[in-house]
Parts: structure tokens; C-alpha cells; sequence
């Protein structure tokens, strides 16, 4: 509402538009979310706009289900931007997702190289070296995740359980995976992974 207000007080003012479809991200409306974002990007001028802006009309695009469309989007973001972390990290997601495995770890890597405090880049790295079976690179990069945030998701710790399995390091295996539960005890494969370790000689 104030946002709405702010809005109708300066209707041509880009920063307040750029706010208010944040706003609309937040609560989840991807709609509104892109229609104020565009009528912002329309009141610069042809100026480019600041990576914040990216970085939301990005993912409005995508609660918006246009996931193909805001792929251009991404590369304008990063190409205007090189040196924002977080619109390498989205774009290094979205490639990932239309199966571009090589280029997402190129883009993530760099955005790394940028940001190395970002956790999401060191997760999403270690989903695709995860994906492909390179075991020991997933597991350093989720360790460097979890390390700068402990909290950052269930599906890290289940992995880094996953790998250690593997690895025939049950007790740390057991130790991540109750730490899975510890943050979602209804993770379903945590419970079925701990009552095998159970019956296990």
C-alpha cells in the first residue's frame, strides 16, 4: 500500500516503480512484479539499468513462468554488470536449467571469482558438479556454502550425506543428514537414509 502511494506521488520516477514491482516480487506477484519493473526500465531514459533491477525483473520473469524469456534478460544483466555476483549466480542457474551444464559452471566460476562471500554461488556449483557424478568438487563446494551459511538448506547437508555415504564415512554421513532433519524433519529420504544406517551391522 505505501509503495502503491509512493507510486501515485511520483508515477515518473524509476527508483520508486523499481521498489514497488520488488514489493510485488516479494509477496509472490509475478505479474505486477514485471508490469511496474518494465514501466520503471521505460522511465530511464534508455539509460542502462542499475544491476538491482536485473536482478528483480529476472525472477519476476520467472513467478511469472517465462523462464525462456528472461534468459536474454540475464546475459543483457551480467554483460551490464559483469562484476555483480548475483545476476552471474541467476544466469549461471537459468543455463543449468536448459541443460547449458558447461557454460552455467563457467558463469558461476566467475561469479565466484567476483564474490567468493556468496553462498548461493558455491551451492549452485556444487549442485552441478554434484549432477555430474564429481564427488569431491561438489563436497568442497558445498562445505564452503555451509560455512559461510550454516542455515543455507536441507538439500545441501542431504548431499554432503549422500557423498560421504558414498565414501564409506558413515558417521560423518549420519551427522549430515541428521543435520538435514534438524532443519526439515519431514525430509522423507533423511529419515528412510538414518533407519538403513539403523539396521546396518
Amino acid at each position: 500500500a505505501a509503495g502503491g502511494a509512493a507510486a501515485a506521488r511520483a508515477p515518473k520516477d524509476p527508483r520508486v516503480l523499481t521498489g514497488w514491482g520488488i514489493l510485488a516480487l516479494k509477496r509472490g506477484l509475478g505479474q505486477d512484479a514485471v508490469t511496474r519493473l518494465d514501466q520503471a526500465r521505460g522511465l530511464m531514459a534508455g539509460k542502462t539499468p542499475p544491476a538491482l533491477w536485473y536482478w528483480a525483473r529476472v525472477l519476476a520473469g520467472l513467478v511469472n513462468g517465462q523462464e525462456a524469456a528472461v534468459v536474454p534478460l540475464a546475459e543483457e544483466g551480467v554483460k551490464a554488470h559483469p562484476k555483480s555476483a548475483a545476476l552471474r549466480n541467476n544466469l549461471g542457474v537459468l543455463y543449468e536449467r536448459a541443460d547449458r551444464t558447461e557454460t552455467a559452471e563457467q558463469v558461476l566460476a566467475a561469479g565466484l571469482e567476483e564474490d567468493p562471500s556468496l553462498p548461493q554461488l558455491s551451492k549452485n556449483l556444487g549442485d552441478l558438479h554434484y549432477k555430474e557424478g564429481r564427488a569431491d568438487e561438489a563436497q568442497q563446494a558445498y562445505l564452503r556454502a555451509v560455512k559461510l551459511a550454516p542455515r543455507l538448506g536441507d538439500d545441501v547437508y542431504f548431499k554432503l550425506g549422500n557423498i560421504a555415504y558414498k565414501q564409506g564415512r558413515r558417521p560423518e554421513a549420519e551427522g549430515y543428514w541428521r543435520e538435514v532433519l534438524a532443519l526439515n524433519p519431514a525430509h522423507a529420504m533423511a529419515k528412510k537414509n538414518l533407519e538403513t544406517l539403523e539396521r546396518m551391522p
